[in-house]
């Protein structure tokens, strides 16, 4: 049955591809699009299998955890319809009468983490939404996690595509083929419903006044503020500096950059005098903390079960709630994030593997400055958008995982973005030039020897 069901629904994706006009964009077929996702759907197979027979405690397997706690959810409704409507939609479920739902839900309340928002309750609903289409088989999920982060990753390459039309397969590879990306980016995780969101929120923010795509920037920001808050926190400067640079001029780029990131920063950084919020400072020390607690197996999860010291455990600094502290850490935080796993720290294929990126990425973004065009015709506007929106991360990342395996996890969101800011100042012409002239003097060189 479970087989029948993920034919039938990736037969009908499919399906979709092929009929709706959204998937019509420059450089890509609907058929090549068609098998990306059938590409990610045996990823997000291989994601299952890993974590079924390779990590096998499947209650610590965030591929598994909001799955199976979606099913004491949906389970409510048969036994009581009122309370699983009001735990579905959040409204009025807070009760003592809640508790034991609550309780026997893996990661509804996720130990050890403290922040504005809780990301287990949207994903956890979400799951329990797609049941009633998936009758409780797990690889049903996959399917439809897979098809929402390829429309997310299709509205990303679309946003891209009309300064980078030159380059259409180079910005199809970094966008669709990254392996990490494809890896996590195809699970039932958070990352495939994030890619979703953030694809979406870009596609649609240069058309906010048009009422469809305000409505769906304004739905998209909410998932992502709700899921990963610092995804949606590092997108804001460059949404912003996007949006003054599309209704003025591209004339002193650099100022207004700095201007929007300085005005951000100050904003972010005394939220917490203006409101009961803490600031992103506060909040990225306090992560730190939790994470802290739970790499080295001192925190405990449901029914107070020990939960296992990370394998890939690093250490980090420790992080003040202040910005010299932040400044002072963000070497090593960007070396955490951006260059770790490193080779030698190799202790699974799954870390074998984002090494051996990691060592691609290098040599992408050296390729990339050593061929890089002159300064006049590069698009610094989209440069710095992406740069901005992916650094902020990674610096968020580095400075607050102590975890290699969840970095690797973490940083998906970010490396295409970082691929996609020095692909915008690659000059093409320039390597063939350099190997045409490489072949065609050894070419000469053989014919005078003989």
């Amino acid at each position: 049955m479970e087989a029948l069901l993920v034919i039938t629904y990736a037969l009908f994706f499919i399906f979709l591809i092929q009929k709706f006009q959204f998937f019509e964009t420059e450089g890509i077929s609907k058929n090549t699009l068609s098998a990306i996702f059938i590409l990610k759907l045996f990823f997000g197979f291989f994601v299952a299998a890993v974590y079924t027979y390779y990590y096998t405690d499947r209650s610590t397997a965030d591929v598994f955890k909001y799955f199976d706690a979606s099913n004491v959810m949906f389970d409510t409704l048969k036994t009581n319809p009122v309370h699983f409507f009001k735990m579905l939609f959040g409204v009025d479920c807070d009760g003592a009468e809640f508790a034991w739902y609550y309780n026997k839900m893996d990661y509804w309340n996720s130990p050890g983490y403290s922040s504005i928002y809780n990301d287990s309750h949207l994903i956890i609903r979400i799951n329990t939404v797609m049941r009633f289409f998936s009758f409780g088989y797990f690889n049903v999920h996959t399917v439809f996690f897979c098809f929402f982060s390829l429309i997310g990753l299709t509205a990303i390459y679309k946003t891209f595509i009309p300064v980078l039309q030159n380059k259409s397969k180079e910005l199809m590879c970094v966008v669709f083929f990254v392996p990490s990306v494809l890896f996590w980016g195809s699970g039932v995780l958070k990352e495939g419903i994030v890619l979703f969101s953030l694809g979406l929120l870009m596609y649609n923010f240069n058309r906010l006044f048009n009422a469809k795509s305000f409505f769906i920037c304004c739905v998209s920001a909410l998932m992502l503020g709700v899921l990963k808050f610092y995804v949606l926190a590092a997108l804001v400067p460059g949404l912003l500096f996007m949006f003054w640079i599309h209704k003025t001029t591209s004339s002193k780029l650099l100022l207004k950059f700095i201007t929007v990131v300085a005005v951000t920063a100050v904003l972010g950084l005394t939220i917490n005098t203006l409101t009961t919020n803490k600031n992103p400072l506060q909040i990225l020390s306090q992560k730190q903390q939790d994470f802290n607690k739970l790499a080295s197996g001192l925190q405990k999860g449901l029914n107070n079960k020990p939960i296992p010291k990370a394998g890939s455990a690093i250490k980090i600094n420790k992080i003040e709630p202040t910005p010299l502290s932040f400044i002072k850490n963000s070497p090593q935080a960007l070396v955490n994030s951006l260059l770790r796993p490193f080779i030698w720290e190799s202790k699974s294929p799954i870390i074998v593997m984002a090494a051996v990126e990691n060592v691609f990425v290098v040599a992408f973004i050296i390729l990339c400055v050593a061929f890089a065009k002159p300064l006049k015709e590069i698009k610094w506007e989209f440069v710095l958008f992406g740069l901005s929106f992916s650094l902020i991360q990674l610096l968020f990342i580095g400075s607050s995982v102590p975890v290699v395996g969840a970095i690797m996890r973490y940083k998906i969101l970010a490396i295409p973005f970082l691929l996609i800011a020095f692909l915008l100042m690659l000059d093409k012409e320039k390597i063939s030039n350099k190997f045409s002239f490489s072949y065609k003097s050894r070419s000469s060189k053989l014919i005078s020897e003989h």
